[in-house]
């Protein structure tokens, strides 16, 4: 399980039917909007959150989840460069960026 530093995390993976970018959601569902994800303000939420995501590759709906840091005031934007690169879409084709 890897950990962000934020004190606000979301779990993300990628969807194995299209290799899609998704995030866990608050219904437990997986959005492509991470406006939509679930946060976790401390380490008993985000488990819970990981036991979710772990139902979900057992169901092959997902493939290598992780904990990402979420910006404590716009909880819609990643931290992290390379989390904020994967939002966007492909960086070699910028004609195919999803925002």
């Amino acid at each position: 399980m890897a950990k962000a530093s934020s004190s606000r995390q979301a779990i993300t993976a990628n969807r194995l039917r299209d290799g899609a970018v998704v995030y866990l959601a608050v219904d437990g569902n997986w959005s492509e909007n991470l406006a939509q994800a679930a946060t976790a303000p401390d380490g008993d939420a985000l488990k819970k959150l990981f036991d979710r995501a772990a139902q979900s590759a057992r169901q092959n709906l997902i493939v290598d989840p992780v904990a990402i840091a979420v910006d404590d005031v716009d909880q819609t934007a990643p931290v992290s460069f390379r989390e904020k690169i994967r939002l966007r879409g492909p960086s070699v084709r910028p004609d195919l960026a999803r925002i």
